[in-house]
């Protein structure tokens, strides 16, 4: 879907990051955090830092830079000082936080990989998540984790749902958890599809245990019984979408010809589904005015097609214990703010499309200001985006995007750079557990 975003506005990143990221000794580098009460006694700090400590008591004014040695440092702090003047203070109640939980798609050889390896806290709840899944429904996910990375082959796993799904969520729980002992907890959460299940779970909602059951039911149920057929990833809007469809039916035998939207992601991303046939003459249509589409012979999730297996499913999401939540849940299937779940729910989110738009601009509405996307890859925070800049074309300013893992990147490397950037924004972070885990590198000033 990445291919389908429209520019991204840039998010900065943490002082240093431009020094350490293309460095080939990344387990060196750690995060220094500084606060103050004012700016000049913040200017005193980096100027009077001799053995370049962190000093980590509460103050307005906050900077954090990352380092792999005490040149890097020193070059740092240098260049922090000389902008001082236009550091702002944190504002005066912390910001509202909503977390983005990643949906399917976005897996990848190996993933979480290196974090597993450093991170005893992610490596204790993704193994807790392996540990179930093995027990109650005979897959390894552990195995998938250590895969060794071979360029131009891809692994048997990542084509099967009933293997790579739970994966993804033991990653997404595991990442959870790390975030959690870091200090950094939401407001808000608000799950893609498939995030959905992680969502109830980050909001206190239903157990992992839960969300494993309601996942892997999902899956049996779909592939036994509800054959693939074609998604189908366009670019454009419901307006143009409406227009495309109703163009692609006046081709001869298409008469009958039918779509479901599946999502709504963004003001410059629409999803259908339906039987083949249909999806290639819709994205021929697509084709002749320009239009970018991207099709996938798949399961037909939320659409009408998934009604056969109800019942049963039912029977499962009416074995679950609802509880209220204890962060706000911002469902996608109506885009409203719900207090607490229901079996009924998990149904019409099969059933149904994702509402994307509905769903962030309830956030928008309720004053979130600041994103942390919790998987493995970030997509949901270009779609966020998206929806921004239709809105206001200055949401740049406005809002704050921060992802946990980037396919591309060291896992260890995004998530200081990440505690840096919502440390500066005006989040308490316990430096003592972050510390810890920085003590999982090789590297000493």
């Amino acid at each position: 879907m990445m291919d389908f975003m429209s520019k991204p506005f840039v998010d900065p990143d943490t002082a240093g990051w431009s020094r350490v990221k293309e460095s080939l000794e990344k387990d060196n580098v750690k995060l220094f955090h500084v606060s103050a009460s004012d700016k000049p006694e913040l200017i005193k700090y980096l100027d009077n830092a001799p053995n370049f400590e962190s000093v980590p008591h509460p103050g307005k004014f906050r900077t954090a830079a990352l380092y792999r040695n005490k040149t890097d440092l020193f070059a740092t702090i240098e260049e922090i000082v000389q902008i001082a003047d236009s550091l702002q203070p944190i504002p005066a109640s912390k910001p509202k936080l909503c977390f983005l939980i990643t949906c399917q798609g976005t897996h990848y050889p190996a993933m979480g990989k290196q974090l597993y390896a450093e991170s005893p806290v992610f490596r204790k709840h993704f193994d807790f998540c392996a540990v179930h899944v093995l027990k109650e429904y005979d897959i390894d996910v552990k195995s998938f984790l250590e895969w060794d990375v071979v360029p131009g082959v891809v692994p048997e796993w990542m084509e099967s749902p009933i293997k790579f799904l739970p994966y993804l969520l033991a990653l997404e729980y595991a990442l959870f958890k790390q975030w959690e002992e870091w200090g950094i907890k939401p407001d808000y959460v608000l799950g893609l599809s498939f995030g959905e299940y992680g969502a109830a779970v980050f909001a206190g909602m239903i157990t992992i245990e839960e969300a494993f059951k309601l996942i892997m039911t999902r899956i049996i149920l779909m592939t036994e019984n509800i054959k693939e057929e074609a998604f189908c990833v366009s670019q454009m809007g419901m307006t143009k979408y409406a227009e495309i469809l109703a163009e692609a039916k006046t081709a001869v035998g298409m008469e009958e010809m039918w779509l479901d939207v599946s999502a709504i992601n963004s003001p410059v991303q629409t999803c259908v589904v339906g039987h083949l046939k249909y999806v290639n003459q819709f994205a021929a249509t697509c084709k002749k005015h320009w239009i970018k589409t991207l099709i996938k012979e798949y399961h037909p999730y939320h659409s009408s097609l998934t009604k056969p297996i109800l019942p049963e499913f039912l029977k499962t999401t009416s074995s679950i214990r609802y509880v209220p939540g204890t962060a706000k849940f911002i469902s996608t299937v109506d885009g409203k703010l719900w207090e607490t779940l229901d079996p009924n729910y998990f149904l019409d989110h099969l059933t149904g499309p994702v509402m994307s738009i509905g769903a962030v601009e309830t956030a928008l509405a309720e004053g979130v200001t600041h994103f942390v996307e919790v998987g493995p890859h970030p997509i949901i925070i270009q779609m966020v985006k998206d929806i921004l800049q239709n809105n206001d074309p200055h949401a740049e300013n406005k809002y704050t995007f921060v992802t946990s893992m980037t396919r591309k990147e060291d896992d260890r490397l995004a998530l200081l750079n990440s505690v840096g950037r919502l440390y500066t924004a005006g989040y308490d972070v316990n430096w003592e557990n972050v510390d810890k885990f920085q003590g999982q590198g090789g590297g000493q000033l």
